[in-house]
């Protein structure tokens, strides 16, 4: 017996052994369900060696730093070690906002969790005292210049940039770290492959622990606490919104990441930038545990009170694609199961941008015969008082279902929604008495800021009200403030209601 065991143990220890042969790559998921769901990948080499910690995406409308990080997620590694986390902020590239509940880069503090986000910060707050380096990938406005040259290129403006929070950094423990020598060498090779001089990159320091310095704000982001708590050299590389192309903002990144690895000893195989249009294909949705293939476009009927749950997204990309099943859970509803009680649309997105739909439509029960009674003496109907007011019937028709700064709201046909500049609006479904009819919204005048189709379906966006966002043609008042959003089927109008803003 004693044998038996000893000969089990040294099978397991041989497996364990085999299955953690450098070079492999481990995943970890975290908080899945959830809006704020987070992948990361720890990347081991062939050989062993410093560990690099990559962070995309923790500002959701910066898709240079996201691309670019998703594409290390795939690496193999002849030395050293990646762990690479592609979208750190999953709900805000999704909604291709900057931060829907606040600035992420912002909660890195010495303080417990008070927000929902910040059980990510805490996540990354372990890997960086797993790694020996850590880069943060941004894309910034404008292209920071050491001197002014005009708005869109001064010292205050961040694309463009590798940024340090001081030249030189003194540790806690007496340690000091060299930022700008490193962070020149980066440029000095990055810049060479970039021919246009418009475009190239600048050393920027934010005197971040100076008293002084008028960027305060720094001391609440992930590079600075990684310095400042873990004495590990922190960089955050910026790309700029301004570029012509999200390929160039990749390029760039890309450029800068792989000039830190090879001086932090990291040696890796380079990826190729591959930006492919987004595009889906089907999705298997289990109904009460049996599960479909639903093609992108089709309808998927179900009766009242099925339980349905999304369990596959089929793409050409594997990271960044969501479901969300309008009017339930949250923006991500893959793996999750929901009791349907009326019509929906399931809305698959790659990151930010709508890739296709599937409806989800109640079957209607089937009418059964009332039982026919012996008539009854009618009651003698008693006068109604004048100061009683009548009951009204429901009311039927088309209604428009929203989001006012994340609170539901109906707006009926016809209505005009008088909203304030800066409102968060974001168009749901449109119901007729009651029942979602999954058809396309569209606010006229209205154009998501990265995607790569405009379809006429704004369903789904979180739309910030800002009239330098629109375009002017489709306003409908001399003050171009007042804007229609209409719900059209076989070039018909079926429905229409008005925003406003004040």
């Amino acid at each position: 017996m004693k044998k038996l065991f000893t000969a089990i143990i040294l099978v397991l220890t041989v497996v364990s052994a085999y299955a953690q042969t450098r070079p492999y790559t481990k995943v970890e998921n975290y908080f899945k369900g959830t809006d704020y769901e987070l992948q990361v990948y720890k990347i081991y080499g062939r050989q062993d060696g410093p560990t690099m910690l990559i962070l995309g995406g923790i500002q959701g409308d910066e898709p240079g730093g996201f691309l670019s990080a998703d594409l290390y997620s795939d690496l193999r590694l002849e030395k050293g070690n990646l762990i690479v986390i592609p979208r750190a902020n999953f709900k805000s590239v999704i909604l291709y906002d900057r931060g829907p509940d606040g600035d992420m880069n912002r909660r890195f503090l010495d303080e417990p969790e008070r927000l929902e986000m910040d059980k990510v910060v805490s996540v990354v707050k372990k890997l960086m005292k797993e790694s020996d380096v850590f880069l943060n990938l941004h894309d910034g406005w404008g292209y920071h210049n050491p001197n002014y040259v005009d708005s869109n290129r001064n010292p205050k403006r961040f694309g463009q940039s590798v940024i340090t929070d001081a030249d030189v950094y003194k540790c806690g423990n007496g340690k000091t770290i060299d930022l700008k020598s490193h962070a020149m060498d980066v440029l000095k090779t990055v810049n060479s492959k970039i021919d246009d001089e418009r475009y190239h990159l600048h050393y920027f320091n934010t005197d971040t622990a100076n008293p002084k310095t008028p960027f305060s704000d720094m001391r609440k982001t992930a590079t600075y606490y990684a310095v400042r708590q873990y004495c590990i050299p922190a960089y955050g590389i910026e790309s700029s919104k301004n570029l012509p192309s999200v390929e160039m903002k990749v390029l760039y990144h890309n450029y800068a990441v792989n000039e830190f690895m090879k001086i932090y000893g990291i040696v890796p195989e380079v990826p190729s930038i591959i930006l492919e249009k987004p595009r889906f294909d089907y999705a298997i949705i289990a109904v009460n545990d049996e599960p479909k293939k639903v093609d992108k476009g089709e309808t998927l009927y179900v009766s009242r009170g099925d339980v349905v749950e999304l369990r596959h997204i089929e793409s050409n990309y594997e990271r960044g694609v969501s479901g969300d099943l309008l009017g339930y859970g949250t923006l991500n509803d893959l793996n999750s199961k929901f009791v349907i009680k009326n019509n929906s649309v399931l809305q698959f997105r790659k990151d930010n941008i709508k890739i296709g739909n599937i409806s989800i439509a109640v079957a209607k029960a089937p009418k059964v015969q009332p039982v026919v009674e012996a008539p009854k003496a009618e009651p003698v109907a008693e006068p109604v008082k004048p100061s009683e007011p009548a009951v009204q019937a429901p009311v039927s028709g088309y209604v428009f279902n929203v989001k006012v700064n994340g609170k539901p709201l109906k707006v009926a046909n016809g209505e005009t929604l008088n909203l304030s500049v800066g409102t968060k609006l974001e168009l749901v479904s449109l119901a007729l008495d009651g029942e979602v009819t999954g058809l396309p919204i569209n606010l006229k005048g209205y154009v998501p800021s990265f995607t790569m189709v405009n379809d006429g379906d704004d369903r789904g966006y979180v739309i910030n009200l800002q009239p330098k966002r629109f375009m002017k043609k489709y306003a409908e008042d001399s003050a171009k403030m007042l804007y229609p959003v209409v719900v059209t089927q076989d070039r018909q109008e079926t429905a229409k209601f008005w925003v406003k803003m004040k």
